[in-house]
């Protein structure tokens, strides 16, 4: 993805090949590969759906991905009116641009939400805490590293919530079930460390994260939670240094 594109006037035209990260089954889902330059500099995740006959390809603990046909990525983004609806591209197992196999072709897939999208060209360091980015609900739930100032990592994690966890932010115990926990909208999530790669979180570890932005479901105004790693399914450093 080393493509540049400007209009004459200098903005930048976000039409690429815009590659994603595809996990999950029911739903599946789309991370953006970004990097810090036009038109890639853009952190998006998506709720999709793959056609009929497509999601069964994608299954097990390999890596996959989705090279979509050139389009203004952009057009995820928010907007007066309806945004872009639908992706047409090829379905990899493994990293499209390193060696992978095209499984599909030409699959239409349709987003059915933008969980995030965010431009980090200019994007601020962060404000204390290791960021992540929490969405998924019931068996799925996952964590996206938050990208801000560069040099950074981009890294796509399954994790779980460990039941009986549930804090308020002072630490008081609350009744909430962790499979009430539904994110369909990406929340921001910090763990008590200091943002980098060499601090990230690994497979097999356990963590508090602190959602100080969400209501819980009992309505406390931010909370903590216990979070399990169960794999890793994406991790990049070199194109985000």
């Amino acid at each position: 993805m080393t493509d540049h594109h400007h209009h004459p006037s200098g903005e930048c035209d976000t039409t690429g090949r815009h590659g994603m990260l595809l996990f999950g089954a029911g739903p599946v889902y789309l991370s953006h590969l970004p990097m810090y330059h036009c038109p890639h500099h853009f952190q998006v995740l998506l709720e999709a759906e793959l056609p009929p006959g497509v999601l069964e390809k994608v299954t097990g603990d390999g890596l996959f991905t989705f090279d979509p046909d050139p389009f203004p990525i952009a057009e995820l983004g928010p907007h007066d009116g309806p945004a872009r609806t639908t992706l047409t591209g090829t379905v990899f197992r493994g990293h499209f641009e390193r060696g992978g196999t095209p499984i599909a072709k030409g699959v239409r897939v349709t987003v059915r939400r933008v969980v995030w999208f965010r431009d980090i060209e200019d994007a601020a360091a962060s404000g204390g805490g290791l960021p992540y980015l929490c969405f998924g609900r019931g068996e799925q739930v996952f964590l996206a590293h938050e990208l801000t100032t560069r040099p950074n990592f981009d890294q796509v994690l399954a994790v779980r919530f460990v039941p009986g966890t549930v804090r308020t932010q002072v630490g008081h115990p609350l009744d909430d079930d962790v499979a009430e926990l539904r994110f369909d909208q990406a929340q921001p999530v910090t763990f008590g460390r200091d943002d980098g790669i060499d601090r990230r979180l690994h497979a097999g570890e356990v963590a508090t994260g602190s959602f100080a932005l969400t209501r819980s479901p009992s309505f406390s105004r931010g909370f903590t939670v216990g979070v399990e790693v169960e794999r890793e399914l994406y991790l990049e450093i070199d194109e985000l240094a």
